[in-house]
C-alpha cells in the first residue's frame, strides 16, 4: 500500500527508487493504467482520460504524490499530494476513491489490473 510504498522511499536509495519508477513510466506499463473519474454536481462520475500512474515527490519538496500522466500526450492528468490520513477507499479490486482537498470533490482511479491497485 500507500505506506509500504513510503517506507521504502525514506529508508531505500532515493536515487534507485526515482529511477525505476521512470523507467516503469517509459513502456506503457498496463500494471499503471489507470482512468480518472472526478465526481460532478450531478453525483456522476466524468471521465477525465486515461493514464498512467506512478508516485514521486513534488518538486521542491520532501512530500510523495501521485501523478497520472495522460496515455496519448503525456499530459498531467493529476496531481495528488498523498495524504496521512486515511482518506482512501477500495471498491472492488480495481478502484480507489477518496475526496481530494484541492479539487474539493472525490475523485477515483480506476485501475485496468488488480495488481496496479494494490500496488499503489
Amino acid at each position: 500500500g500507500l505506506f509500504g510504498i513510503r517506507k521504502v522511499f525514506r529508508t531505500g536509495d532515493r536515487e534507485a527508487s526515482v529511477g525505476a519508477q521512470e523507467k516503469s513510466q517509459g513502456n506503457s506499463n498496463s500494471l499503471q493504467r489507470v482512468k480518472v473519474y472526478r465526481l460532478n454536481e450531478d453525483g456522476k462520475w466524468d471521465d477525465q482520460g486515461t493514464g498512467h500512474v506512478s508516485v514521486d515527490y513534488l518538486e521542491r519538496s520532501e512530500e510523495l504524490a501521485l501523478y497520472v500522466f495522460d496515455q496519448e500526450d503525456n499530459e498531467t492528468l493529476l496531481v495528488h499530494r498523498i495524504c496521512p490520513d486515511d482518506i482512501y477507499r477500495k471498491h472492488e479490486d480495481t478502484i480507489i476513491s477518496w475526496r481530494d482537498s484541492e479539487y474539493s470533490t472525490e475523485l477515483a482511479l480506476s485501475f485496468q489490473e488488480n495488481t496496479g491497485c494494490s500496488y499503489i
